[in-house]
């Protein structure tokens, strides 16, 4: 269930949206690499690449609602902090399963739902609900 970017994302900052973008992409080859069981290298490089990158995501972000004087930011970065919390667990909890030496229909199922979680409560309900806020206020990132 690959999900494509969409206009509807976009907080018009050219800069915060490619990041979106790239933080979706990897949620993409997730999904994508969870087609393949038989060799979970791609999947633990992609969750490991999706944990890196969304850290550096929400500091980059955090930093440009303070530069720009954003008047949520207390919202969006408890919202950034739970969204950790929740990658931690998930990012661990990949691990834990791909690094079995079979996976069972069990385990399989574990990783979809990790995936889905992911992509449609994790990254696109946080953008649609929190990041699209900032439309406005922001700038539209060419002063970056």
């Amino acid at each position: 269930m690959t999900i494509k970017w969409d206009n509807r994302f976009s907080v018009d900052h050219l800069t915060i949206d490619a990041e979106h973008k790239l933080l979706l992409t990897t949620i993409n080859a997730i999904e994508v690499s969870l087609r393949h069981p038989e060799d979970t290298e791609p999947l633990l490089f992609f969750i490991d690449q999706l944990h890196e990158f969304a850290l550096t995501h929400f500091k980059h972000e955090e930093m440009l609602q303070l530069k720009h004087k954003y008047p949520f930011i207390e919202g969006n970065s408890k919202g950034h902090d739970s969204l950790i919390v929740d990658l931690d667990r998930i990012r661990d909890d990949v691990h834990r399963i791909a690094k079995k030496p079979t996976l069972s229909v069990t385990d399989m199922a574990d990783l979809h739902h990790h995936a889905a979680y992911l992509a449609k409560d994790w990254l696109i309900a946080h953008v649609l609900k929190e990041d699209l806020k900032m439309k406005g206020f922001m700038g539209d990132g060419y002063d970056e």
